[in-house]
């Protein structure tokens, strides 16, 4: 059979009806329609019963349908992979429960990492009443919380003009080497570095 000539109903109507389609073929048939994104709509589908609307996935989890699709077409290979001929699902059946599967597993480490990322970030009263974050040694990012405090001007203002400018470069995504580039200081980006380590620090004891 060539594949490739093969109706997209043709293709489809093997793999929902079929469950006894030998390995190679089914291999043949699944290879052909990912090429199409023939599993595209169901794997929209599976997204929205375990996700819901993909605004909210979105604004939560700041992921597009575009990596869920991806996931879902991995999902389709490892599902091919497991799948047995002659059970009683055909394949189309049993790789929408793989997703499904692989969609709920992905939802729960979202959600857990979210989890995580709230608890590496606390918020205590100062002396003065001030809530402001506590900077803690452990978390790399610790500027991309206070960024979003007002307090954070205050603590820029202690740093020195030098250390100023590589943190706000630094909060603009900007690394080291482009940071050295932008301030004229190529080849020391490590000296750079240590520079911002001691911002930070100093920022931390302001806090």
């Amino acid at each position: 059979m060539k594949i490739h000539l093969a109706t997209n109903k043709q293709l489809e109507c093997i793999v929902k009806h079929d469950s006894d389609c030998s390995p190679s073929l089914l291999r043949e048939v699944v290879e052909e329609m990912l090429n199409r994104n023939l599993f595209d709509s169901m794997i929209n589908r599976c997204f929205q019963m375990v996700f819901g609307s993909i605004k909210r996935m979105n604004e939560v989890h700041s992921m597009e349908l575009a990596d869920f699709l991806q996931i879902g077409r991995t999902s389709v290979f490892e599902a091919l992979e497991m799948f047995k001929p002659g059970k009683e699902k055909a394949f189309f059946s049993f790789a929408f429960l793989v997703i499904k599967q692989k969609f709920i597993k992905c939802i729960k480490f979202l959600e857990r990492e979210k989890r995580d990322q709230r608890n590496e970030v606390r918020e205590f009263e100062t002396e003065e009443g001030l809530n402001i974050l506590d900077l803690m040694p452990s978390y790399i990012n610790i500027e991309k919380y206070v960024i979003k405090k007002l307090t954070l001007e205050n603590l820029l203002n202690k740093l020195t003009k030098r250390q100023r400018q590589i943190v706000d470069l630094f909060l603009q995504d900007y690394n080291f080497e482009e940071i050295a580039e932008i301030l004229g200081s190529k080849g020391k980006g490590k000296s750079l570095n240590k520079t911002y380590n001691d911002a930070i620090k100093k920022m931390r004891k302001g806090a």
